[in-house]
C-alpha cells in the first residue's frame, strides 16, 4: 500500500506521468511479455499508436523504469521485484 501511494505521489509530480500512467504501464509490459510474438514486435509497423489500446512496450518499460528511479529504495524494490520478474520471461 505504501509504494501504491508513493506511485501515485510520483504520477503527480512527473510531467511525463499521468494519474494511472504506471499501472497502465504495468499492464502493457505484462501483456507485452506474456505474447508468444513478442520478439517480433517493431515500432514502425504502422499499426495503432494510441497508449490505450495499443501503446508503445518499451514506453511502458521506461515508465516503469523512471518511476523505480524516483521512488524510495524501500518502495522501489516491491516494484523492481515484480517488474524483473517479467523482464526475465522477455
Amino acid at each position: 500500500m505504501a509504494a501504491l501511494a508513493e506511485v501515485r505521489r510520483i504520477e503527480r509530480q512527473k510531467k511525463y506521468l499521468w494519474p494511472g500512467s504506471i499501472g497502465s504501464a504495468m499492464v502493457r509490459w505484462r501483456s507485452f511479455v506474456h505474447q508468444p510474438n513478442r520478439r517480433l514486435w517493431e515500432y514502425e509497423s504502422g499499426g495503432c499508436t494510441e497508449w490505450a489500446c495499443c501503446g508503445d512496450p518499451w514506453q511502458a518499460r521506461e515508465f516503469l523504469d523512471a518511476v523505480m528511479l524516483a521512488m524510495s529504495r524501500r518502495r522501489s524494490r516491491e516494484l523492481r521485484g515484480i517488474v524483473e520478474a517479467l523482464d526475465r520471461r522477455y
